[in-house]
C-alpha cells in the first residue's frame, strides 16, 4: 500500500498543471457550496440580531400583569425564559400601540432579568416578555397562558407576538420549511453533481494517462482493490488540499457579497453580517469528501476490471465501429484530410469529449437564461416606476400648499398639476407658470402664454401581446379650435363648454407625464378664461427634481401630518429616485448573486474543459508527430486544430442556447405571472456574448495545448510508449 500511495503522490507531481486545474474545480465547487448555504444563514442572523435589537428577545409578551400574577407565565409549559419591563405610558407618539397586538419597541421600555419580592404585588403591574422552548408551537402556548389569565379572573391582558423573530426562530408553517429546505438542497445538489461530473472527467483523464501503470502493477501482483485504492487515493489527496482552500474562497466570496448588500441597498438599521455555525464547515467537508469520492468512483472501477495485457496494450477505448466513422463530402471536400481527421476524431472519442461540450452547454444554458432575470426585473421596474421626469412625487395638497413647499426648499425644477374634470375621450391639465414656459419654449412658442394651448394627442396603445405602439388619434393643427366639454360637479351630468384655439400640437410631454393614455390638452394656470375651467377635487400633484432636498420634504410632510392630525387634506409625499434606486440595487445585488453564481459554475466546467482538451491534446502528440512525419504541412495540421475547435463550438452552442432560451422564456413567465404585462424579449446581449466568450475559450486552450505539442522532437515523440 505505501507503494501505491508513494506512485500516487508521484503522479500528481509529475502531472501538476492538471492537479492545480483538478484541484481548483473541487475548491471552486467547495466555495460555491459554502457560499449557497452561508448566505442565506448570515441573512436570517443579521434579521434576527435586527429585530432583537428593535424589539427585544423575545416570541411573545403580555401587559398588564399585576405582579403578584407574573408566576403564571413563568411556571407556563412551553417557556424557556422570560423577562420584565414597568407598563409603559402610551403617548400620542406611541398611541397606536395601546389596544394592538404590535411589539412594543425595545426603545419604550427598560429591560428588568429578575423581579425583587416586593414588586411581585398586585400593586404593581408590568410587561411580561417569553421565550418559548419549540417557537412552532407558540400558538398554543399563548393561548394557555391567557387562558389561564381568565381562569384567574383577570381581563383587558395584551398579548404581542414577535412575528418576525418567531419566523427567523422556526415559526413557519410546515408548506414554507418544505419549499425553503427542498430548494436550498435542489441548489445544492445541482451544484455538487455537477461538481461531480465535471470533476469526473479529470480522473478519468488521470485514470488514462497511467492505465499502462496499473497494467504493469497489475502484472506485478496487485489486486483490483488496490487499483482501485490508488485512484481513490488521488482523489482524496486532492480533496485534502482543495476542499480547505474551496472554504478559505467560499469565506472571502460571502464577506464580499455581504459588502456589496450593504453598499447597494444602504439600510441604515439593518447591517448583514456574516455567520457561519460549526457544521457549516463540517458539512462542507463532508459534502466535498463526498463529491471527490464519487467522482473518482467510476474510474477506479474502470481500472480495476482491466486485464494487465488490455491495460498494459491500452485498447480499451477502441471500440467503435467503422461505418460510425464516415465523414460527409463537405469537410472532405473543403478541409482535405486535416478535416476528415478532426472530424473522425471527434467521432471516435466521443465519451471523452461529451463531458467537454456538455460543459459548455451548461455554463451557456445557465448565462442565457438566467440574465433574463436581469433584463426583465429591469423592465418591471420600469413598469411600476415609470418615468415622470420627476424624482419627487407630493399628493393631497393644494395649489397653494405646493408653491409654499416649492419656496421653502428653494425648488427651482418642479411643475403643479391640477386635472379638469372634461367629459368624453380627451383630458386638460393645467400646469403652474414657472413650467408651463419653459415647457411651451421647448415646443417652440414664444411669448402670449396665457393664450397658449398645447395639445398631446400621441396615444400610447398596448396591444394583447403587451407590445406598445404611439399613435396620433386626433386629426388637429395649430390654429384649429376645439370645445372642451367639463362636468360642472363630480358625478352631475351637467356640463360646460370652453372653446379652444390650438397653438401647437406635439409630441412632447411635460413633466410629470409618463404616458399619454388620452389626447391631451396642456395650459397654464394662469390661462385668461381660467374661470371657466371645473377641476377634479384633491387632483392637484406637485412633481419635482428636488437633488439632495428630498429627504428633508419627506422628513418635513412626516412632521406636518404628525401636528396636523384631523385635518381635511394631507399632504403625501413619494420620493420614486429613492425608490426607483433602492428597486434597481435590488436588482443589481440579484444580480449579482446570480452571476457570481453562473461564474463559479462557469469556472468548474472551464476547468473540465481545460483539462479535457489539453490532456486529450497531450495523448495525442504521438499522432501529431506521425501525421507531420508523414507530410502533413503546417497549414493542414493548424486547420485540422481549427475545424476541431469550430466542431466543439458548434455543437455545444447548438445545444446550449436553445436550452437557454427555453430557461429564460421560463424566467420570463414567473417574473411577469404576477400581472405585469410585458413581452417576451430575445436575450440577444446573453447570446452574443455566450458565443463570443465560447469560441474565445476553445480557441485559446486549443491554441496553448497545441503550442505545447508542437514543441516536442517528432522522433522522440513517435520513440515514446507512454506519456
Amino acid at each position: 500500500m505505501r507503494v501505491l500511495s508513494r506512485l500516487t503522490l508521484q503522479n500528481i507531481r509529475s502531472n501538476l498543471k492538471r492537479s492545480i486545474v483538478t484541484m481548483l474545480g473541487v475548491a471552486l465547487s467547495s466555495a460555491l457550496i459554502f457560499t449557497i448555504i452561508a448566505i442565506p444563514i448570515s441573512y436570517f442572523e443579521s434579521m434576527k440580531s435586527y429585530e432583537r435589537a428593535e424589539y427585544g428577545d423575545f416570541h411573545e409578551s403580555f401587559d398588564p400583569v399585576p405582579g403578584d400574577k407574573v408566576h403564571i407565565v413563568e411556571e407556563a409549559v412551553g417557556v424557556e425564559s422570560v423577562y420584565y419591563a414597568e407598563e409603559i405610558s402610551f403617548t400620542p407618539a406611541t398611541a397606536y400601540l395601546e389596544g394592538s397586538d404590535q411589539p412594543i419597541p425595545a426603545k419604550l421600555y427598560t429591560r428588568l432579568d429578575s423581579l425583587s419580592d416586593e414588586q411581585r404585588t398586585a400593586d404593581h403591574s408590568f410587561i411580561v416578555f417569553v421565550r418559548y422552548t419549540k417557537p412552532k408551537r407558540n400558538i398554543r402556548f399563548g393561548k394557555d397562558i391567557m387562558y389561564a389569565f381568565e381562569d384567574e379572573g383577570m381581563e383587558g391582558i395584551t398579548s404581542r407576538k414577535h412575528t418576525a423573530l418567531l419566523r427567523y426562530d422556526g415559526d413557519v408553517d410546515y408548506n414554507t420549511t418544505t419549499i425553503i429546505t427542498c430548494l436550498g438542497a435542489l441548489i445544492v445538489g445541482v451544484v455538487a453533481i455537477a461538481s461531480i461530473f465535471t470533476i469526473r472527467n479529470s480522473f478519468n483523464i488521470s485514470t488514462t494517462e497511467r492505465i499502462h501503470e496499473f497494467g504493469m502493477l497489475s502484472s506485478l501482483g496487485a489486486t483490483p482493490r488496490q487499483i482501485r485504492r490508488s485512484v481513490i487515493l488521488e482523489a482524496l489527496y486532492i480533496g485534502a488540499i482543495a476542499i480547505p482552500v474551496g472554504i478559505v474562497l467560499g469565506i472571502v466570496a460571502t464577506l464580499l457579497l455581504l459588502l456589496a448588500s450593504n453598499s447597494l441597498l444602504g439600510l441604515e438599521d439593518i447591517v448583514m453580517r456574516f455567520a457561519s455555525p460549526w457544521w457549516l464547515y463540517a458539512g462542507v467537508v463532508l459534502l466535498g469528501i463526498i463529491i471527490v469520492w464519487l467522482a473518482s468512483a467510476s474510474a477506479a472501477i474502470r481500472a480495476s476490471r482491466l486485464s494487465p495485457i488490455e491495460a498494459i496494450r491500452s485498447t480499451q477505448d477502441i471500440k467503435i465501429k467503422s461505418k460510425k466513422l464516415k465523414t460527409s463530402r463537405f469537410l472532405s471536400n473543403y478541409f482535405g484530410v486535416g478535416g476528415v481527421i478532426a472530424s473522425k476524431n471527434l467521432k471516435r472519442s466521443r465519451q471523452k469529449y461529451r463531458t467537454t461540450v456538455i460543459s459548455i452547454v451548461v455554463s451557456v444554458a445557465v448565462f442565457v437564461g438566467l440574465s433574463s432575470f436581469v433584463i426583465d426585473g429591469q423592465r418591471i421596474v420600469k413598469a411600476f416606476l415609470p418615468d415622470f421626469g420627476a424624482n419627487y412625487i407630493v399628493s393631497g395638497g393644494s395649489v397653494e400648499e405646493y408653491k409654499e413647499l416649492a419656496e421653502k426648499f428653494h425648488l427651482d425644477d418642479y411643475v403643479i398639476q391640477r386635472s379638469v374634470r372634461t367629459s368624453g375621450s380627451t383630458l386638460a391639465i393645467t400646469l403652474s407658470d414657472n413650467y408651463f414656459e419653459k415647457y411651451a419654449r421647448s415646443v417652440g412658442i414664444y411669448g402670449d402664454y396665457e393664450h397658449a394651448v398645447i395639445l398631446n394627442s400621441y396615444v400610447t396603445i398596448t396591444h394583447s401581446n403587451g407590445a406598445q405602439t404611439v399613435k396620433n388619434v386626433l386629426d388637429y393643427n395649430a390654429g384649429d379650435n376645439y370645445t372642451l366639454k367639463m362636468y360642472k360637479e363630480s358625478g352631475e351630468p351637467d356640463l360646460a363648454e370652453l372653446p379652444l384655439t390650438i397653438t401647437k400640437v406635439t409630441d412632447k410631454r411635460p413633466m410629470g407625464i409618463e404616458a399619454n393614455d388620452y389626447p391631451t390638452f396642456f395650459i397654464s394656470e394662469s390661462y385668461y378664461e381660467k374661470e371657466k375651467l371645473y377641476f377634479d377635487e384633491y387632483s392637484d400633484y406637485l412633481f419635482a427634481n428636488p437633488g439632495d432636498a428630498a429627504a428633508g420634504i419627506s422628513a418635513y410632510l412626516v412632521e406636518r401630518m404628525d401636528t396636523s392630525e384631523g385635518a381635511d387634506r394631507q399632504m403625501y409625499g413619494l420620493d420614486v429616485g429613492s425608490v426607483r434606486e433602492m428597486t434597481n440595487n435590488f436588482i443589481l445585488l440579484a444580480a449579482i448573486f446570480m452571476y457570481g453564481f453562473i461564474a463559479v459554475v462557469a469556472l468548474i466546467g472551464v476547468t473540465n474543459i481545460f483539462n479535457t482538451i489539453y490532456t486529450n491534446i497531450h495523448l495525442r502528440a504521438k499522432e501529431f508527430a506521425m501525421l507531420k512525419s508523414v507530410g502533413m504541412t503546417d497549414q493542414e495540421f493548424h486547420r485540422m486544430i481549427w475545424l476541431e475547435s469550430i466542431l466543439y463550438t458548434l455543437r455545444a452552442l447548438l445545444i446550449g442556447l436553445p436550452l437557454g432560451i427555453l430557461i429564460s422564456y421560463g424566467v420570463h413567465t414567473l417574473l411577469v405571472n404576477g400581472g405585469v404585462t410585458l413581452p417576451y424579449e430575445l436575450p440577444l446581449i446573453p447570446i452574443i456574448i455566450s458565443v463570443l466568450v465560447v469560441a474565445l475559450l476553445i480557441s485559446v486552450i486549443m491554441h496553448y495545448s497545441v503550442n505545447q505539442v508542437s514543441r516536442q522532437n517528432i522522433i522522440e515523440t513517435i520513440r515514446k510508449d507512454t506519456i
